[in-house]
């Protein structure tokens, strides 16, 4: 869900990117550096959210998550 929505969104920050730089002067709607480093922060804190958690599940044994429920 992360990369579709990185997909989605690094267009739609390109096109609103030049949009402001016509519209705002001397700001530039494109920075490679930022386009490049935002994507990678959002992909690896979402990998490190479901990481966590599916490790500490992968811990449990399916016998004693079944008895819980």
């Amino acid at each position: 869900m992360t990369l579709v929505g990185v997909a989605i969104g690094f267009p739609i920050a390109l096109a609103l990117g030049q949009l402001l730089s016509a519209a705002i002067f001397e700001v530039g709607g494109f920075d490679p550096l930022v386009l490049t480093l935002a994507p990678l922060v959002l992909v690896a804190s979402a990998a490190l959210a479901t990481y966590l958690p599916a490790r500490r599940g992968m811990r449990v044994s399916p016998l004693e998550a079944l008895r819980t429920e």
